[in-house]
């Protein structure tokens, strides 16, 4: 799948979301949206999602039309579509097993499926055991399993890191690899800079609705010209190095 949004503008009453946004998500990468809240990040998504009508703009897959002010997504790209929310809520009365069951039922994916997703997800364990009993983290697990359940085309992860372990996070990564290697269009949004910079591809910094800046990671060091102030403290000799070695930012170091 090849993806690209182009002038998107998305208003809410007098508050413009999104303002003229161009991007292009390319299959085989992991895509990350970074920004502060109020970024227009989740109207983005929400816009993939056919959740948003764009004001304006339009967004093409694989050259075919899917999003622009007259339609909000088609149905048949959103077969397409993986999403797991920030907060994934279920019917706390189901189990883990009958979630997956139900969204297996809802996507015509074989139930065999179901258990092989649990298994992928860690939760095979806790499988029969009502989501009422389930830690936020097994919540998170449980959402990545419905939005990986049919095998997307393009997955969407809002925030997937929070509330996860270490385990947990191991599996994430191990997902977004596995994604990546399908030739398969990932897009995430996090405020988790540090634990996702490793894993992206490409990032994409927006603002007050903008797009301010892309590129791979080692692109968008090389150009930064934000400034860094170090206080001087313990450790902070074994740390310089570690954090700012190699990077062509301005420093000063206060005492």
């Amino acid at each position: 799948m090849e993806l690209r949004i182009e002038g998107v503008v998305v208003s809410f009453g007098a508050v413009r979301a999104l303002r003229g946004v161009d991007l292009a998500l390319r299959a085989g990468e992991v895509s990350v949206l970074v920004g502060p809240n109020g970024a227009g990040k989740s109207t983005l998504m929400s816009v993939l999602l056919g959740l948003v009508r764009p004001d304006a703009g339009r967004v093409v897959a694989d050259a075919q039309v899917i999003a622009d002010p007259s339609s909000a997504a088609i149905l048949p790209f959103r077969e397409r579509l993986g999403y797991m929310a920030e907060s994934a809520a279920f019917s706390e009365n189901l189990t883990g097993r009958q979630v997956l069951r139900f969204f297996a039922h809802a996507r015509a994916v074989p139930t065999s499926r179901v258990d092989t997703v649990l298994e992928r997800i860690g939760l095979s364990h806790a499988a029969s055991r009502s989501v009422g009993g389930y830690s936020r983290g097994m919540r998170q697990r449980l959402g990545l399993g419905v939005a990986i359940l049919h095998e997307p085309d393009l997955l969407i992860l809002d925030e997937p890191t929070g509330g996860l372990d270490q385990p947990g996070l191991a599996l994430l990564w191990e997902v977004l690899a596995e994604w990546r290697a399908k030739g398969k269009v990932v897009l995430l949004s996090t405020h988790e800079l540090a634990l996702i910079e490793r894993r992206a591809d490409r990032l994409f910094v927006l603002a007050d609705g903008k797009l301010l800046a892309s590129g791979t990671p080692s692109e968008l060091r090389a150009t930064s010209t934000l400034e860094r102030t170090l206080r001087e403290g313990p450790g902070l000799d074994e740390i310089y190095e570690e954090l700012i070695g190699g990077v062509p930012w301005d420093v000063s170091r206060e005492r």
